[in-house]
């Protein structure tokens, strides 16, 4: 039987209050040196160590309730301004040590999925601090943005695209026979034909899928399959006729259309520097890493993993 935590909660609201009026008297004696130190939240050092809430060997400071209540949103901090609320917040910050408590009790701190999210939520902080933080400081300015637009602007104007199946057959008797059921079928009847029966090896296991594509695209597929799917106008129908072509007969399915695309420069600028923002932030993880491997030893056995035998299939989970 484990000793039951002790739970004291002082409510020292009045001094919270005071904090947002300016804190307490000492105040208008003039600023010490230690409280210059400290402008968070507005509290000197000692209103922040203060104690709000003790659980088991756990305690609950005024500068902790203060940042907590500092990290919410603009709407919900205004939400704690009466001491209702802000007893409600302290007691949801108690509740949560309790479950803290417990779960370090019953050993759920020592998992090793409990130890992964710490290690994980340790290296997103220094990212944040380490990467983040400097590459705001050094934004993306509109000249890069601007030349990334203008170096590519196809990709900003689309053409209208459809996607399609297809089902190829070599005998001619036999395709006319499975375009008859063809049209009977949906979507998902179709690309299990395609997958039972088309002889294209590259298509059949994605059920004939021949992706999107623009009327005037060059290369696969070819010229008369894309003409006749942008002769389609339903999404499920399928082509009337027999698609021939150098390796048989085609079976087209209209499975997905895409209007026109066109983004202006002031449309996609948005997009275009969250992209380079994402592109810098890559590079500096990669730049850390690669100089860590430089000054840490790293050791891999590559023929080891060669050599290790994993079965993909679902196994149970240790306890």
């Amino acid at each position: 039987m484990f000793s039951k935590p002790a739970v004291i909660i002082l409510l020292p609201l009045v001094a919270l209050s005071g904090v947002a009026a300016g804190g307490c008297s000492k105040q208008a004696e003039g600023p010490t040196a230690v409280e210059e130190e400290w402008p968070q939240n507005g509290l000197t050092e000692a209103q922040a160590n203060e104690v709000l809430a003790t659980v088991g060997d756990r305690t609950i400071t005024v500068g902790e309730f203060a940042d907590r209540l500092a990290s919410q949103s603009p709407y919900l901090r205004a939400r704690f301004e009466s001491p209702e609320r802000r007893k409600e917040f302290l007691d949801n910050l108690v509740r949560f040590e309790l479950l803290v408590y417990e779960a370090r009790r019953r050993g759920y701190e020592d998992k090793p999925e409990i130890k992964r999210a710490r290690r994980n939520a340790m290296i997103q902080q220094m990212v944040k601090q380490e990467i983040d933080v400097p590459l705001q400081e050094s934004e993306v300015t509109e000249e890069e943005v601007k030349a990334i637009y203008d170096a590519d602007p196809a990709q900003y104007n689309r053409p209208a695209q459809v996607r399609a199946s297809h089902i190829l057959i070599t005998d001619r008797a036999r395709a006319q026979r499975l375009l008859a059921q063809a049209k009977k079928a949906d979507l998902a009847g179709f690309r299990r034909m395609a997958r039972e029966q088309s002889q294209d090896e590259k298509t059949k296991r994605s059920g004939g899928d021949l992706q999107f594509f623009a009327a005037d695209e060059e290369g696969a597929p070819a010229k008369a399959i894309r003409d006749a799917a942008f002769k389609l106008a339903k999404v499920g129908e399928v082509y009337p006729e027999l698609i021939e072509g150098g390796e048989g007969y085609h079976i087209i399915m209209l499975t997905g259309k895409r209007a026109p695309l066109t983004r202006t420069y002031e449309q996609a600028k948005r997009a275009i520097r969250h992209k380079l923002t994402r592109e810098r932030k890559a590079a500096a993880v990669a730049a850390l890493t690669e100089r860590l491997r430089k000054d840490i030893d790293v050791e891999i056995d590559y023929e080891a993993l060669k050599a290790l035998e994993i079965s993909t299939e679902d196994t149970p989970k240790s306890p």
